[in-house]
């Protein structure tokens, strides 16, 4: 079932399976920025990636010496959520640990997601809830994607990803699908083109170091596109299907990343897993614009 939010300028459609955006429209151009989500080439809009970004080493891991296996950026993408509230212009939706979910994740939790319209976009929030009195490790991320191209004017190749600010940031590379924290490239990357040789090796994963960024995705004359803020995301990914041509590209904030090269397999030891105490909740956000 998908529920359908709006307000003068803006409307979004959020499905509940997998709390996924998947349209959102600029009602004073009519324009649709999320991806079609065809099955061709990514059956997707926009994933929560939860309780792992990115790919666990042989899609395996250990909690107290347990083993338990997942797949790449967890489970919560595909299931149901429940309606938390539902007003014109927002929507919440929420899951919780199951006995389905413990059998790929021994952890009890509450996962929110809540997205309200804004004049020119929708902000979308993650809350996770640790109701246990013990410990919890998760990672989460966001993995909206776009229409590329956004009108009848320009092709796929017409279009850049803008950074803000302009500063060094580590390009983390991948080893197949894990994180190569060795081999960290440090660039003054402020742009990025578009195309779809540019992600033959995947995604294109830059460290934000947890700092305030704006991440622009628009065609050559800046006509029409959507920016990404977030005030705290460790990284964020860049990326589109390859060898396939799919008409879009996603950006990804994320506040975990996949399994380094070199992963024991011990969720607790994970490179940039998130830590929650007994009864505590992580709260974060990001934004997106539209123009």
């Amino acid at each position: 079932m998908a529920i359908t939010i709006e307000n003068q300028k803006m409307a979004a459609t959020i499905n509940e399976h997998g709390a996924e955006l998947v349209s959102l429209i600029n009602k004073t151009n009519g324009k649709e920025y999320m991806w079609s989500s065809d099955a061709k080439y990514w059956g997707r809009h926009a994933p929560v990636l939860f309780p792992t970004v990115g790919r666990l080493k042989d899609d395996t891991y250990t909690v107290d010496g347990q083993e338990y296996h997942m797949n790449q950026h967890g489970f919560a993408r595909d299931m149901d959520f429940d309606v938390l509230k539902v007003e014109a212009d927002q929507v919440v939706l929420e899951l919780h640990s199951s006995d389905q979910t413990k059998k790929l994740y021994p952890y009890d939790f509450i996962l929110r997601l809540a997205f309200k319209l804004t004049d020119n976009g929708v902000q979308v929030g993650y809350e996770v809830e640790n109701p246990a009195d013990e410990e919890m490790w998760f990672g989460i991320g966001g993995h909206p994607a776009f229409k590329v191209p956004m009108d009848g004017d320009h092709f796929y190749d017409d279009y850049v990803v803008k950074l803000e600010p302009q500063t060094n940031r580590n390009i983390i590379p991948l080893n197949g699908p894990y994180a190569d924290i060795d081999h960290l490239k440090e660039e003054r990357t402020s742009e990025i083109e578009v195309s779809h040789e540019r992600f033959k090796d995947d995604a294109v994963i830059l460290d934000l170091g947890e700092e305030p960024t704006t991440v622009t995705l628009t065609d050559n004359d800046q006509r029409h596109g959507v920016q990404l803020k977030t005030a705290d995301a460790k990284y964020i990914g860049v990326w589109s299907c390859y060898p396939q041509e799919g008409q879009y590209v996603c950006l990804e904030p994320w506040w975990s990343i996949a399994d380094t090269v070199d992963s024991d397999h011990d969720f607790k030891h994970k490179f940039a897993n998130n830590h929650l105490a007994a009864h505590q909740t992580f709260k974060t956000e990001y934004e997106i614009d539209v123009f």
